[in-house]
């Protein structure tokens, strides 16, 4: 802006030293003109200020936005990685003679393939699992991971 003052300022310089007489209508008309250019540049540097205050607040605001996307998205991840420990830990299982959910545990699952063992629906009594006899596991989009 300090180089559109100076040239106003130098065009007002200018002006005076040819010392036109205001009575004038094309000299009243120049004054004027310079007036204007005076205000105006007083308004501009008003203008060049408030965007300057504005752009450091939006500065201001995006680092604190930052540091709540980080807190946040931190505990997502956290969540989400329990969440993905819990659903590779246990799952639902539906018992196809009572339609009750049993859930299994991974390590109990996994036993029960080594080990020749038995799982049992808790509500019937039926095997729901055995190593030797897998009709009664269920296959594809019955055995669901718990949410």
């Amino acid at each position: 802006m300090k180089s559109l003052r100076e040239r106003v300022a130098y065009i007002r310089g200018l002006a005076e030293g040819m010392e036109m007489d205001s009575k004038d209508p094309r000299n009243k008309l120049l004054l004027k003109v310079l007036d204007l250019l005076d205000e105006m540049v007083v308004e501009l540097d008003s203008l060049d200020q408030r965007v300057e205050d504005n752009e450091d607040l939006v500065d201001a605001l995006d680092e604190d936005l930052s540091d709540v996307e980080e807190f946040l998205f931190e505990e997502d991840e956290a969540d989400l990685d329990s969440e993905l420990d819990a659903d590779l830990s246990e799952f639902e299982i539906q018992c196809f003679y009572c339609d009750e959910i049993v859930y299994v545990d991974e390590g109990d699952l996994a036993g029960a393939a080594d080990d020749d063992l038995e799982i049992l629906c808790p509500h019937c009594n039926q095997v729901i699992f055995s190593d030797e006899d897998e009709q009664g596991v269920l296959e594809g989009d019955e055995a669901l991971p718990v949410d």
